[in-house]
């Protein structure tokens, strides 16, 4: 990235680079000005004109009155709202991720299904999210939201890289706090993803959410939309709601998980689940009992594995916007801000024996949402008055008929400003200060204390807490021959060598490519393939070996060691094999089998043989009888679309 390269500034942010571009806003990555400038966000600008049209911000108002309160970890957080250079504005959680469109995509791309123990993961999480949000309650005045998000597919569930699952966009979502209803005939989300109650013009609640995540886990599980076809024919087969269980399109898909699917999109939503905590509760119950070795990392795993070059590509251009310079830019918007009002200033006392420090604030209200009072004869006195988001929209960026919005920060009318300051003492400020420098002596003695008895009592410290300081600044090695060579410390040493972590002994295997009609084998074993990592011995050579009716098989070997304990196996696609038939006559033996290699694994099957397919080539084989004990070799021919006959 040149040196020399401008960025530009919008308001209090630096943006970085465009992440969307739509219609009626963009979305950019940009780094906030100020003491955590390195903090990265996503900012959603809003394009002039729609910030002007009184609609649009009456929509994005009813947004903001929803989402702004909200903090919960499968919900993308909204930090800041406003106006700058005559655009709307929210600056947002960012999100270093995909969303679950995109997983599906990439999956089909490589004709692979969505792992059902993470499919049911990334689902919980969400109805986590969702419960949240529907019984979110306004803390101040204790009144529920009763919130419908309105828009749940696969576009706005965002998956990161490092396994976290966040709903977002709430720009449609339905609430008490909305500014209007919605007009009739007017069809708010996706169609796809429509529940009958809808169309039938009932009133929303939860379990219209319900409808809309149970035909994304759907979709997960079968890698195929649900509803799909014109906009007529959508909405039919959603009036219709006739749903094909999971199981008869993905054969992995265990019965006791299309009872989940099926009950969240029943047509009658009174046979639904009652709320998303009882679907997600169902969803855990059958997850940990079907896989219980699955941990939350596996989706870190999965998407590290599946997006690996995007992650790479962001590695290196966040290392890269690391580097700006970002204190020009920092400079200049304080020299703004100063213009606008905001400064900071030391002045005389009246008496001219002291100085003091005095912070004027040229502060809307109804921007940041407090409010300072100052009483002459009480310096210590602070009133926090909260704002809602909706009043301060109305306020600040809602244009008056024929005037152009003010952008945010800049010159403020005198009527509409509340400046205020809080004078404080030279020996009010000493007397704060030694206070401040007694607790860090403290906090410093104490925390010393703690080091060292860590350090000089470090089994001891070991046996309460797991943790020994010894070996983190020394290591084990030497620690142990500190405590041999001291007299009476070797049944000590043992002891704690008794007690060191068990040694790894197995590692993990994962595939890539591997579609449901697969099958894999682990030296010569089938095993059930999900998705999730495959244990294996450490430094033992494993013959892995991927099969598919009417393809020739797919194998590898691979040799696990404790300094590289996984592997991804990418399975290339597999080639259509060119079969003959195998015939043998009955002339043997009641009990008698052939027994033969096929791509690496021996296949026995009992005889008589009539028309047996078998991919072609040249094989060497035995036929054996074990009750008699007779052992015969043979060798047989197969070619493509010819029947052999072995006598």
């Amino acid at each position: 990235m040149s040196e020399s390269k401008k960025f530009q500034r919008f308001g209090k942010y630096l943006i970085l680079d465009h992440l969307v571009d739509g219609g009626m806003a963009k979305i950019c990555r940009a780094r906030y000005l100020g003491e955590q400038a390195n903090k990265v966000v996503a900012i959603k600008m809003v394009q002039p004109q729609f910030s002007k049209d009184e609609a649009f911000v009456r929509m994005f108002q009813d947004e903001l009155n929803i989402t702004f309160g909200m903090l919960h970890p499968n919900i993308m957080q909204v930090y800041d709202y406003g106006e700058t250079s005559g655009q709307l504005y929210t600056a947002m959680e960012y999100i270093h991720g995909a969303n679950l469109k995109q997983y599906m995509d990439r999956l089909k791309e490589k004709k692979v299904v969505f792992p059902v123990e993470i499919s049911c993961y990334i689902i919980s999480q969400v109805c986590i999210g969702l419960h949240y949000a529907h019984t979110f309650t306004d803390k101040l005045t204790g009144k529920p939201y009763k919130i419908v998000h309105r828009d749940i597919s696969p576009h706005n569930i965002m998956l990161t890289y490092d396994g976290a699952v966040k709903v977002i966009d709430f720009g449609i979502a339905k609430a008490n706090t909305n500014s209007e209803a919605t007009q009739a005939g007017t069809i708010k989300g996706k169609l796809s993803y429509l529940a009958p109650e809808y169309l039938d013009g009932m009133e929303l609640d939860a379990r219209y959410d319900e409808f809309a995540v149970g035909i994304t886990l759907w979709e997960l599980l079968c890698s195929r939309k649900l509803f799909q076809g014109n906009d007529l024919s959508v909405l039919k087969q959603v009036q219709a709601c006739k749903i094909t269980p999971p199981s008869e399109i993905n054969p992995n898909v265990p019965k006791e998980l299309d009872a989940i699917v099926m009950k969240a999109l029943s047509k009658d939503r009174t046979h639904r689940y009652e709320n998303l905590d009882q679907m997600n509760r169902a969803l855990v119950r059958f997850l940990y009992a079907q896989y219980p070795e699955f941990n939350a990392s596996d989706l870190n795993n999965f998407a590290e594995e599946l997006f690996k070059k995007e992650i790479e590509s962001d590695r290196e251009k966040f290392v890269e916007y690391g580097k700006i310079d970002v204190q020009a830019y920092i400079e200049q918007m304080k020299k703004d801000d100063t213009r606008s009002g905001r400064v900071v200033k030391q002045v005389k006392s009246t008496e001219g024996r002291e100085r003091v420090r005095e912070l004027e604030l040229a502060v809307d209200s109804s921007q940041v949402g407090i409010e300072i009072e100052t009483n002459p004869n009480d310096t210590r006195k602070l009133n926090r008055t909260a704002i809602s988001p909706a009043k301060t929209l109305a306020k600040n960026i809602k244009p008056a008929p024929g005037s152009t919005p003010a952008p945010h920060g800049a010159g403020h009318s005198k009527k509409h400003d509340k400046t205020s300051s809080r004078v404080l003492s030279k020996k009010q400020i000493e007397q704060a200060e030694e206070a401040e420098s007694k607790r860090s002596m403290i906090i410093f003695i104490i925390a010393a204390s703690v080091v060292g008895f860590a350090y000089f009592q470090a089994e001891l410290f070991e046996s309460m807490f797991s943790i020994n300081l010894k070996k983190m600044i020394h290591g084990e090695e030497e620690v142990a021959r500190t405590i041999s060579s001291v007299p009476g410390k070797k049944d000590s040493a043992h002891a704690t060598a008794q007690n060191k972590p068990v040694v790894k002994t197995t590692g993990k295997i994962v595939f890539s490519g591997v579609d449901f009609e697969m099958e894999v084998y682990i030296d010569g074993h089938k095993v059930d393939y999900v998705g999730s990592p495959i244990p294996v011995e450490l430094g033992k050579e494993i013959i892995v070996a991927v099969k598919k009716s009417g393809h020739k098989s797919y194998t590898s070997k691979v040799t696990l060691t404790k300094e590289q304990d996984s592997s991804v196996i990418n399975v290339p696609e597999l080639e259509k094999s060119k079969t003959g038939f195998l015939t043998i006559s009955q002339n043997y033996a009641a009990g008698s089998k052939i027994i033969y290699e096929e791509g690496g694994e021996t296949i026995e099957r009992d005889l008589p043989l009539q028309d047996q397919q078998i991919n072609e080539g040249t094989y060497q084989a035995k036929i054996v009888n074990p009750i008699l004990g007779t052992e015969k070799k043979v060798e047989f021919i197969i070619e493509e679309n010819k029947k052999h006959f072995l006598e």
